[in-house]
């Protein structure tokens, strides 16, 4: 109710004036306890606390660095305690039972009551024996990095789920990571303040501390999985409080009941039993977020940040609590790496850069895993078959190497999203669009090859005009600008929707469009001066070649030797045509030309024409080339059936549609072929194929008996 009044700002402000309070608080009881003035630390060897260092100036003649405490006791009373085997700043859930617990509850309280007079009387494990005089309280420089560091980590967690909160606030997601950040702030706070003990605390003190500290440690597992089990989406109708709260008070009444021991470690097991939770709800996560890949690359924050992180926790510390009643790091280490689940897992939820996962997801878990099999391979042959450190950690590397690197291989075959540089390699890409030009196919193309080397779920193109590629949407889209014209293209969900656009696919994509548009600046000015050579040639031909065959035409004597100049300055115009610019021409035209053409040529033959034309678009226009090739073919075929056959109906027939021209020439009267005999083909027939291989098409040719047939399919669109 609070975030609907207050804005977000103040809300931060006041959160981050709660927590530095908190740390004021946790200053003032670690330094609120009785003080010896020594710095101590464990010696293994003689199992025994060792001086590091003396603060209080008044015992420094009485005791030396390096003196090992034996025992504490009361100066004038049978008071005793024995400090063998006292190991320090231990935590009561350290020990595997309630029995080693409970046992190291009292040790300190038998200490703390001595801590409580006036003096005590310490022995050393060197023989010697001083009276020392107890101080009520610790200047707050004496205070350990580690207390700082472990609030410094505490306020880490909570005011970065204070801001994603005050963001998000209606969402369940931000509020439950506010609540784990909450319980780690917790767990922080109260292990800081025991961890700042010099010797000992009372019992009921040191109790109440341990349980405020396991109670944090689990609010903020609890609140994780649940927040695994609303993000990225709800997997359950019923809240996920209505079964954790219960478990988690559960767990807090045993610990503090002590009813049940579970096996192995009775205070770590559950955390164990909440990380293979975790891993269930992210596995059936991931099978519903197939198809949804912003929910897929949220998830994967979740799997980085959370099972990654707490992986590495179980491996640095609870794991070897629980096999060798020891840790292998610092608790302080643990703590810190946990610590960085917040910094990485705000960024998922605000959905800030999450295109980026997906370039190096992978090669982490392929890092964590690998280093995890080789932890926990050795702790098996330390633990369970007694081995030296030294060989179980040779072994383990090589059994990890033989059996981990090759299934790793292999999976990461499975798993790693095709990559646009593997499957179309940047130098085929630029040859590719060399070959698209010239500039009118060059969009088409464009937009071909992007669709090819992405395979985008869905593809839009739109006038907006844009010169740079952009990202959208956090990844699910990109925006690319096309080659040719003012206009771009929307590629939605590469990978036919699996992945998201990542920055290695902008810049990808910006690379190939810088090279695509300087090929194109390169092709517009070849072409450019073709063109002037084209207008050269043009020019040339009007006014010489041109020339002399209008001299020719105007002083030829005979009509035999005027027809050929008028074919030859005919063929002359066709090609200059040609060559200005390659213009289009109507088809329906360009057929009444050749049908006038036909009936002249078989004037005074005899030979009926049947003429029969279906066009499926009466504005559909061809190039100059087109028309002069088949206007050779329909020549030639004609001029064959005049010359071989003794014909007396022609029919020629032209059909089209969008795609192709067919055109057919059949006459009759055609010498029927001998049993066995092959039909040879002469000069025009050859030069007929040639024209219809030269747009893109084929010709046939042959003779049923009586009459013979040419066709030729022709494509519209050679070009």
């Amino acid at each position: 109710m609070m975030t609907r009044n207050l804005a977000p700002i103040p809300l931060m402000l006041a959160g981050m004036v709660v927590s530095f309070v908190l740390l004021i608080i946790a200053v003032h009881m670690a330094t609120r306890t009785p003080w010896l003035g020594l710095e101590l630390a464990y010696d293994e060897h003689h199992q025994l606390p060792v001086i590091e260092r003396i603060h209080n100036p008044d015992i420094t003649n009485i005791l030396r660095e390096g003196d090992h405490l034996q025992s504490i006791s009361a100066p004038y009373a049978d008071k005793t305690v024995d400090l063998s085997g006292f190991m320090l700043r231990v935590e009561p859930p350290s020990y595997p039972t309630f029995a080693g617990h409970n046992a190291l509850l009292v040790r300190e309280d038998r200490i703390a009551a001595l801590l409580e007079l006036p003096e005590v009387l310490i022995t050393t494990g060197e023989g010697n024996t001083a009276l020392v005089r107890v101080l009520p309280k610790r200047p707050m420089a004496t205070l350990s990095y580690e207390f700082w560091l472990f609030n410094l980590f505490g306020l880490i967690a909570w005011n970065i789920g204070l801001v994603v909160w005050v963001i998000r606030p209606r969402e369940a997601a931000a509020r439950l990571l506010f609540a784990s950040g909450a319980g780690f702030f917790m767990a922080t706070f109260f292990n800081s303040i025991y961890k700042a003990r010099e010797l000992a605390l009372p019992q009921d003190i040191f109790f109440a501390y341990s349980r405020a500290n396991q109670l944090g440690l689990y609010i903020m597992l609890f609140s994780l999985l649940a927040l695994m089990a609303y993000y990225p989406r709800r997997i359950t109708r019923i809240s996920p409080a209505l079964y954790i709260l219960p478990a988690l008070a559960f767990y807090q009444a045993n610990e503090s009941y002590q009813w049940i021991e579970w096996p192995l470690h009775t205070f770590y097991v559950p955390v164990f039993a909440l990380y293979l939770a975790g891993v269930v709800v992210a596995s059936y996560q991931w099978r519903i977020s197939a198809q949804h890949p912003l929910d897929r690359a949220a998830l994967k924050w979740i799997l980085l940040s959370i099972f990654i992180i707490m992986g590495l926790g179980l491996a640095m510390y609870f794991i070897p609590l629980a096999l060798m009643e020891r840790a292998v790091f610092p608790q302080i280490a643990m703590v810190g790496t946990a610590s960085l689940l917040y910094i990485g897992f705000a960024f998922g939820i605000v959905r800030y850069r999450l295109f980026d996962v997906e370039r190096w997801w992978l090669e982490v878990w392929a890092w964590f895993l690998g280093g995890l099999s080789v932890v926990i391979f050795d702790l098996a042959l330390v633990t369970l078959l007694k081995m030296q450190p030294t060989i179980a950690l040779g072994i383990a590397l090589i059994a990890v190497g033989w059996i981990y690197f090759p299934l790793r291989q292999l999976v990461w075959r499975k798993l790693q999203p095709a990559s646009p540089d593997s499957e179309f390699r940047l130098a085929d890409q630029i040859e590719r669009i060399a070959q698209a030009m010239p500039a009118q196919h060059t969009d088409p193309f464009w937009i071909r090859l992007l669709e090819e080397a992405y395979q985008p779920a869905n593809i839009f193109i739109s006038n907006h005009p844009s010169d740079s590629v952009e990202l959208l949407n956090n990844g699910s889209a990109v925006l690319v600008p096309l080659l040719c014209t003012d206009g771009t293209v929307r590629l939605t969900f590469p990978n036919k929707g699996r992945r998201l656009f990542s920055v290695r696919d902008r810049k990808h994509l910006e690379s190939l469009l810088t090279i695509a548009k300087r090929i194109l600046t390169v092709h517009e000015a070849e072409m450019a001066a073709v063109q002037r050579e084209r207008e050269r040639i043009v020019r040339d031909l009007h006014d010489d070649v041109g020339g002399h065959l209008m001299t020719v035409l105007r002083r030829a004597p005979s009509e035999e030797l005027e027809s050929p100049a008028r074919k030859a300055l005919k063929g002359l115009r066709e090609s200059m045509r040609v060559l200005d610019g390659n213009p289009l021409q109507d088809l329906r035209m360009v057929l009444e030309d050749m049908k006038a053409e036909v009936e002249e040529k078989l004037e005074g033959t005899g030979v009926r024409l049947l003429w029969q034309q279906s066009l499926e678009d009466d504005s559909l226009e061809i190039t100059m080339r087109q028309a002069i090739n088949i206007n050779h073919i329909l020549s030639e075929a004609v001029s064959n059936a005049l010359e071989h056959a003794e014909s007396t109906n022609l029919r020629i027939h032209f059909k089209s549609d969008q795609e192709t021209i067919t055109l057919k020439v059949t006459n009759d009267g055609a010498k029927a072929l001998e049993p066995n005999q092959k039909l040879l083909r002469g000069r025009g027939l050859n030069n007929m194929h040639v024209r219809a291989s030269e747009l893109g098409g084929r010709l046939t040719f042959a003779i049923d008996g009586s009459e013979a047939k040419v066709v030729a399919v022709l494509p519209i669109h050679s070009d």
